[in-house]
């Protein structure tokens, strides 16, 4: 029968889960380790890298990316322990790899750490967490189940989603993922940015929690990395932008808007009205977008093809990686709707038709935001 041990971090008796993984990975009866966290870092991994050294060729680690958190240098540390590592990649930003499992495997026994502890060293050690340290009888049925449900739940992440659970195997993948945007770099931390943040008080001024605190370790100098191949133009910006207002919703893509239909690609995505409410009501969108949402652009009327035009400062994430930032035309012609309810304003993808011409993109939602601040840029997110 299983018996459990509470942890929270730091408050009760000062722990630190760093401790009861290091003595989980220790246990003398392991043949098999499991790890999962939804985000890492060095540090973390350095904090139980003695400890899963020796039982490195039986340790599985299921690590989450495309989250602003896991870093290159982490997957790269498991990887030098000889820990047989996986990336888990959703492709959205709106359903993320979150288990925190900690869990060694013997002939009878097992022991889990479950809880909100991340392989980094704040959640290891620094951050009001809260877990379960629980030792399993695998002679008892239910005990039995529990662990047989966990390493199911991995199985099948390995075996039906290839495609999003993949094995790293040596370091120019991990830079190849880096610069796609699905892992943060330590040697260069960006500061995140969250929507819907509040406006300050001075409640944001106060005094930090009073709390035992562990130090990380002193990095060494670090040496002068190897040069990389230069990232493309417009696709690793130098600071996430902050996001405005939501002011249209397309929920389902379809191909043209993607420019995925043979022989009839415009390069533009149209500004539909896509029963969008603003205020209870469904948007009028001949007029919403030109006098609205784009009003404060610089409009030029052009009697040739009769319609307006201006350029739309935009920054495109795409599944929740910021792929750069891009100059917009807009086009705005009456003509358009035809009394058809149709479109009459569209935005053309230009120089990021490149990232949005993906199948895998059809039937996902775009949301289009408002500046954060003045000169600030618009932000279109497929997600």
């Amino acid at each position: 029968m299983a018996t459990v041990r509470a942890i929270f971090q730091p408050l009760a008796g000062g722990q630190h889960h760093a401790t009861h993984l290091n003595s989980l990975a220790r246990e003398p009866w392991l043949h098999r380790l499991i790890i999962s966290s939804a985000f890492s870092n060095s540090a973390g991994v350095a904090a139980v890298s003695a400890a899963l050294t020796p039982v490195a060729g039986a340790c599985r680690a299921f690590i989450g990316v495309r989250n602003g958190s896991t870093t290159a240098q982490s997957l790269a540390a498991l990887l030098k322990l000889g820990i047989e590592t996986y990336a888990v990649d959703t492709a959205t930003r709106s359903r993320i790899f979150h288990p925190k499992l900690y869990l060694a495997i013997g002939q009878n026994q097992a022991r889990a750490i479950i809880g909100s502890a991340n392989l980094t060293h704040p959640g290891l050690f620094n951050n009001i967490e809260a877990g379960s340290d629980i030792s399993l009888d695998l002679t008892d049925a239910s005990d039995k189940a529990f662990s047989d449900t966990m390493i199911a739940g991995f199985d099948d992440l390995l075996n039906n989603h290839p495609l999003h659970c993949f094995k790293i195997v040596d370091g120019r993948q991990i830079v190849d993922l880096m610069r796609q945007g699905l892992l943060e770099d330590e040697r260069n931390p960006k500061t995140q940015t969250t929507m819907g943040v509040g406006t300050q008080g001075s409640a944001t001024y106060k005094k930090s929690i009073s709390l035992p605190f562990v130090g990380p370790p002193k990095k060494l100098k670090a040496k002068k990395p190897k040069p990389i191949p230069a990232v493309p133009a417009g696709f690793a910006p130098s600071s996430t932008p902050i996001f405005g207002q939501l002011v249209w919703l397309k929920p389902s893509l379809p191909a043209t808007d993607l420019q995925l239909n043979p022989g009839h690609a415009p390069g533009v995505l149209r500004l539909t009205q896509a029963k969008y409410k603003v205020g209870g009501s469904v948007i009028d969108q001949t007029t919403y977008f030109r006098n609205q949402v784009f009003s404060g652009l610089t409009w030029t009327n052009n009697p040739v093809a009769q319609k307006d035009e201006a350029v739309a400062p935009v920054s495109l994430f795409i599944a929740g990686v910021y792929v750069g930032d891009f100059d917009m035309p807009v086009s705005h012609k009456l003509a358009w709707e035809a009394g058809q309810s149709n479109y009459t304003t569209g935005l053309h993808w230009s120089g990021a038709t490149s990232h949005v011409k993906h199948q895998g993109l059809v039937g996902r939602a775009l949301k289009l935001y408002q500046p954060a601040s003045a000169g600030g840029r618009y932000i279109v997110e497929i997600d």
